[in-house]
């Protein structure tokens, strides 16, 4: 009876100390492992404790989105160009990030000359869609870019269907300077 008695005294002492645990932020990569157990009483009265090799296993993953943006050159003259280069990736080593979006408001005092975008994966796989909008992302035209020559107000918007572990797309987009 003692030991039953103390079984249930460390069962309930590792319930207290697993949800704990679970609050915490889990590092991405971590394998949680579960391993049933049970108990159960006998028409003596005698308790059974039996501990089953059955587990569960999951790994805890998440995408970890990272977006830069460079632009070149970083001193231009009236008339001259200008190239945004915007890159998003997936740091993850597991997870990939679905539906990602990339906006960028082009700046007021240039008209656009041209745009590409290109997309780096392995395995390959995933596409990148370029969208505009010249009425502050209320409506969108989707699947290409605006005219060369178009003025601001002017967003832009590239949209990845998937990023995969270790992913990266890559847009860039010319401007000319009024």
């Amino acid at each position: 009876m003692k030991v039953a008695r103390l079984l249930r005294l460390w069962v309930a002492a590792a319930a207290v100390a697993w949800a704990a645990q679970s609050r915490a932020a889990t590092a991405d990569g971590t394998l949680i492992t579960n391993l049933a157990s049970f108990t159960y009483r006998l028409n003596s009265g005698m308790m059974v404790t039996l501990s089953y090799g059955a587990t569960a296993t999951v790994m805890v993953a998440r995408p970890a989105v990272l977006l830069q943006r460079v632009l070149t050159p970083t001193i231009q003259s009236a008339g001259g160009t200008l190239t945004f280069r915007i890159t998003m990736s997936n740091a993850s080593s597991y997870a990939s990030a679905f539906a990602v979006t990339a906006t960028e408001t082009m700046p007021g005092n240039v008209k656009f000359a041209g745009g590409a975008e290109t997309y780096a994966l392995d395995p390959p796989g995933g596409t990148i869609t370029p969208a505009w909008s010249t009425n502050a992302g209320a409506n969108w035209t989707s699947g290409s870019y605006p005219a060369t020559g178009q003025a601001g107000p002017l967003q832009l918007r590239w949209s990845a269907d998937i990023l995969g572990p270790k992913a990266t797309g890559v847009m860039t987009y010319t401007v000319s300077i009024l």
